[in-house]
Parts: C-alpha cells; structure tokens; sequence
C-alpha cells in the first residue's frame, strides 16, 4: 500500500488462513532473498518481532473449521520517516478513505472509530505524529455485502483482536463499497495503551487477524457451505436451485430484475445465472432487465448435466488404463441402434454424479475395436459383476425404460398418507424392510427432489405430485437416460483365458459358437487374436484340439471336458480351504444352509450354501446377496435357485452357524 492506487484491488484469491509449518520438512523451501531486497525485509521483521512491546503475546491457532466464511485481510507496517512527511502522508490517506463515491449508496465515506460513525480523521493522524509507526489494515469479507453492518462488525473484530493482542488500541476506519467486494480500509496506531510500541507477531499478521475475522463473519452469515453451493451453481453445466428459483418467480417465461426479491445476495446469484444461461442461449434480454427463459430451459439443463457427468466418468474409465480421451474411437450404446450389443473386456464403472449408489457408467472395449459407455441406472444393477477379474468378458444390451421397483414402492405407501412419504410411513406400511433398504428410498426421493419432482418439508417428509408416477417414467425415458442391460459371459480376463483350465469364451468364439460379425482385428479385437495363439497350444497339451492345414480344431466334447475339469478345480479349493464336502446340487434338489459365499465360474456362477459337513453349489442370482450369511432354503429349478430367507426360513430350520468363507476364483 505505498501508494493510494492498489489499495482497492482485489484480484488475489479469496483463501483461508495457511497452515504455519515448521521445520526443514516444510512443503515449500523458502527461497534466497535479493541482496537488493534484505535491508528492507530485516527492517520489516524487525517491528514484527521485537522482544518488546508484546513479547508474549499468543496468536489464535491457524486451524479453522472448512465451512468458515473467508475474509481477505492485508496488513501493512509503516515506519514514520520524521520531519513532518509521516503526517502528510497519514493525511493523504485518510482523505483516500474518505473519498467521494465510495460509500454504500455512491456517497462520501465518513470514517468512523470505536464509539462514533462521524469520527475526525485529522485528529487521528495529529495524534499518530509522534509514533514510530502505524499499521494499514483492509478487510474484505468474500460476502461483505451480507454483512448489514459492517461499522459494528469492524468494531467487534477489533475488541477480539485488542483481547489478543492484551492492550487497547487507538483506531479509525472506512468502509468501501465501490468494488466487487464491499470491504474496510483501517489505520491503527503503533502504540499500545502504555505508550510503548505496538508490535504483531508474525504469525498474528499472517494468520491470527484473519482468523478472528473470518470467525466473525461466519457468526454473522453462518457457515460458508450454503454460500458456496450458491456461488458454484451460477456456473453449473446442469439444472441447479438457481435455475428452479428463476422458474418459480417468472411469469409467462418472463423475469425481471423487480421479481428477484429483497436479497441482495440471492438477487445477486440469481443474475449471475442469467447472464451464464444468456451464454448458453438458454435465456435472452427481452428488453434491459428483463430476461425471456427457454420454455424447454429445465429439460435442456438435466441433458447438459448427464452429458458432462458423462464426459468426466468416461475420462475416469479411460484413465484407469493410463489413456486419454479418444472421440474417434469412444461410443456410446444410447446413440447406436436399439438392437445393438456390446461384446467385450470390462474397463470398469464410474458413478454418474454425486449419488455412489445411483446412476453409473460402464465402459467396455468391443470386440469391433471401440470403446463403449453404457449408463446403469443403479450399482445395484451391476451385482454380477462383484468379484469378476478386471478385464472379464460381458456383453451390453440396450435396456427398455419402466418404473424402478422403489418408485412403486413409495408411490403406494404416499397413496395411502395423502401423498406423503417418510421412513417413519414406510416402517409402518411395511415392518419387516431393513434400515437400508428404506434408506434406498430416500435416497432415490432427494435425487428427485433436486429435479423439482418432488418437494421435502421442513420435518423431512416428502410431498409426491399426483402424476409422480409418469413423472418418474418421463425422467427416466429421458434422452440418453435408459438404463443398459449387462451380462457377464466370462469372468476371467483374455490372458487368464489363454491359460485356464476350464472351458472359455476364447474357446467358443475359436468354436463358432459366439457371434464374431463385429470382431475386428484392431484394439481389443486384436487382443483376441493373440490370445488365441496361446490358448491353441495349452489345448493341444490337454490333447483336445489339433493342428490342420487350414487351421485350428477343437476335438470332439472339448466343452464337457473342460467344464468337468474346471468344476473338480473349485470342489477341490471348497474341501482344501474350508473342510466340507462340496457338491453340486441337481436339478430339483431341495438345500437349505447358510449363504457363505459366491464363486463364479467359467459360464456358472454359483452361491456356496453350508451345511453341517456339506458345502452345497447352488446356481447364484443377484437377489440372493441380501441373504449373505444368513440361513436360505430352497429347491434348484434348472440353472435357477428358488430360495427364501429371513425370520420365517429360520424357524424353520436347525439353526447353524455361517462358516464366513473367502474363497477367491
């Protein structure tokens, strides 16, 4: 602040106080001064350290809770150079604070101090002429024009920092409100109440001062995260409270500055929406202050939602293999043709959005050479694919569009309490649900809450609209929002399929058995190719293929073989890891036990059900992770289990005990 001109610019970035590190382990060394530069910087330290003055005095911790208000704060020492310069320049400042057009409403500052709003700024600086030096002090709250009154919090923060510092200090100030920021310019005298000089740690003007600031600022205005949700919407790619505000107060597609109500801030916010939905030509100025919204505004912002959640999740997927984006070779299964399927190597998922268990991305590389992303509307929807080999095989299939079973579900406990819901409603409606299972619910309700759908009421309830049922079917038939049907044809990856010792989709597409009209010889396809190789030379050991002329030939029940093969490997591992007898359950066969673990095989999964010295496998479907470990009876019904578990399985059975097991295949 050597001179008046940068003394109202803001552009640094509105941070929390630093974290003081000490040591030779600190993050960042600090760099040689200039020889240029170490006079001045010593003489600085020097009124910031002195052993006296305040020698003990002890500044409020630098840790800060990460929901706190931020506050700019910039502090600058002056020495008095004597001679009578020192007044004049204190005087040319006072009168910078002072200056005309600066004030809330464009008036002239009046400086004020502890006790009065029209303080005399020339008696200050009469007193400060015999000082050694003085302190020149800005405080810009980020949301200072939330704060109502800035002389009173101006005037508190100094009593905190008097009780730091042990002593009363002598002070005037301004508050500015001619910038983006509505901020104070504050000089302080260099003495303390005994006359002696004033001196601040260096840490206290580092850190301390900024953080009885920012601790006030977040009593007034409360903590900074709803602030900052506000403040990120206005620039959100997707349809946000913002936007659901602007459609609630305009009137025929119409919105003027006069509709954005009495909050400064939220007006504020809300035109700084407008302006970002005028550049995605979303909203346009009918005439000055008044904006036209597009009729079809919320529609086109969840569709510009889901299309950078999309972006980022394939950026994920394609990162965990260390690769960049690759357009010409990326597709994805929604714009293909409705019979299209995917064949191919599993890269992984990536949620879509913040919900973990809501919607996600699958990628997979094709056979055809092509990396495809496919959205599944729940991870739920991905239980066969727990426990596959990074890289298994499955194929993609475009999915039709229905009510999800917990729309129903909460569509029907609503119907019968006026169109309300409510974990307490649904334990009513239905006692025997478990805590997460109606945790789902909720869970889908705030997504759709945040869609406008549905409303929350302050004690938490929902309030469904009357047609929430073709509501929810509308979001969900949404372009580019079906959700895509997966199946695991391999669970092993093509390089343990060139080794394995069970029959593979490596063998079956060598067989004729796979469709290969999108098999191509470039990316994943080419990797097939490879693996094959290698998989014709460990069957022609097992002697259950051969080498001709004109190519390779599986011999004759090669598939029984290996399959026979593969399931004495997995009775083998059950009796060595576990010390029960394995078995494989026959078609019609009744098994009752404890659900201890699922193992998946070649073109089988299957579930292991324990039972005093027998451990039974029995066809695996995904409804049957809710009974992990916990008792099941049922009949097997060809490559299907029809089980039943819960409180009436287990009155039912001779109680037993769940064996935990881990087996890995």
């Amino acid at each position: 602040m050597a001179s008046n001109h940068g003394d109202d610019e803001f552009e640094g970035k509105l941070g929390h106080a630093r974290q003081i590190r000490h040591g030779p382990n600190r993050m960042f060394p600090t760099p040689s001064a200039a020889n240029s530069k170490r006079v001045s910087q010593r003489t600085r330290a020097a009124w910031f350290n002195r052993k006296r003055g305040a020698p003990n005095v002890k500044p409020p911790s630098p840790q800060r809770p990460s929901r706190s208000q931020k506050v700019m704060v910039k502090i600058k020492p002056v020495t008095h150079g004597g001679g009578g310069r020192s007044a004049a320049s204190m005087m040319r400042h006072t009168l910078y604070v002072e200056r005309d057009g600066a004030g809330r409403d464009g008036e002239k500052v009046q400086v004020f101090d502890r006790d009065l709003d029209e303080a005399n700024g020339a008696a200050f600086v009469e007193r400060c002429e015999k000082d050694h030096h003085h302190f020149r002090v800005i405080v810009s709250p980020e949301y200072g024009g939330a704060i109502e009154d800035l002389k009173e919090y101006t005037r508190e923060l100094m009593r905190r920092v008097e009780l730091d510092l042990g002593t009363r200090i002598d002070w005037i100030a301004a508050e500015h409100h001619d910038t983006g920021h509505p901020h104070i310019h504050l000089l302080a005298r260099g003495v303390d109440d005994h006359g002696r000089d004033l001196v601040m740690s260096r840490e206290y003007v580092s850190h301390g001062f900024r953080a009885r600031a920012e601790e006030l600022a977040t009593e007034i205005l409360g903590p900074r995260l709803e602030q900052d949700r506000l403040s990120q919407a206005v620039k959100l790619e997707r349809f946000t409270d913002l936007d659901r505000e602007l459609l609630h107060r305009a009137r025929g597609g119409e919105i003027a500055m006069s509709m954005l109500g009495d909050d400064r801030m939220q007006a504020s916010r809300l035109v700084q929406r407008l302006n970002q939905l005028e550049a995605w030509e979303l909203a346009d100025q009918s005439r000055p202050g008044v904006w036209r919204l597009d009729k079809e505004l919320q529609e086109k912002l969840i569709r510009l939602g889901d299309s950078r959640d999309r972006e980022r999740a394939t950026a994920r997927l394609l990162a965990q293999e260390n690769r960049g984006l690759e357009p010409e070779r990326t597709r994805e299964l929604e714009a293909a043709h409705s019979s299209q399927r995917v064949r191919g190597r599993l890269v992984g998922w990536e949620s879509l959005g913040s919900d973990e268990k809501g919607p996600c991305l699958i990628g997979v590389e094709g056979i055809d050479g092509k990396f495809w992303t496919a959205r599944v509307s729940r991870v739920e929807d991905l239980r066969a694919l727990s426990g596959v080999e990074h890289g298994a095989i499955v194929e993609l299939s475009r999915g039709t569009a229905d009510i999800k079973p917990s729309d129903r579900t909460i569509w029907e406990i609503a119907e019968e309490n006026g169109l309300t819901y409510s974990a307490e409603l649904h334990r009513e409606a239905r006692p025997t649900d478990r805590a997460s299972y109606i945790e789902m619910h909720e869970r889908r309700l705030e997504a759709l809450r945040r869609e406008g759908i549905v409303a929350r009421e302050s004690d938490g309830t929902f309030r469904l609209p009357e047609n929430y049922l073709d509501r929810v079917m509308a979001r969900e038939t949404m372009g580019g929002r079906e959700s895509a049907e997966v199946q695991l044809i391999d669970p092993h990856s093509i390089e343990h399929q060139a080794r394995y010792r069970g029959p593979t989709w490596l063998d079956r597409m060598a067989d004729g058995l796979e469709d290969k009209s999108q098999l191509r010889y470039e990316g994943f396809g080419a990797e097939v190719r490879d693996s094959w190789k290698q998989r014709e030379t460990l069957l022609e050991r097992m002697g259950l293929g051969e080498r001709q002329h004109d190519g390779f030939y599986l011999t004759e029940g090669w598939h029984e073989r290996l399959a026979q093969l593969e399931l004495k490997s997995i009775r083998d591992r059950i009796e060595r890891d576990t010390g029960l007898v394995a078995h494989l359950a026959r078609d019609g066969e009744h098994v009752q036990g404890v659900f201890t673990c699922r193992i998946h095989g070649a073109q089988q999964s299957w579930a292991l059900i324990a039972h005093d010295r027998t451990a039974t496998l029995v066809p695996w479907r995904k409804e049957m992770d809710r009974a992990f470990n916990q008792l099941v009876s049922g009949r097997v019904n060809d490559r299907t289990f029809d089980f039943k578990y819960g409180r009436g399985t287990e009155k039912n059975l001779n109680r037993g005990k769940g064996f935990g097991l881990d087996i890995g295949f």
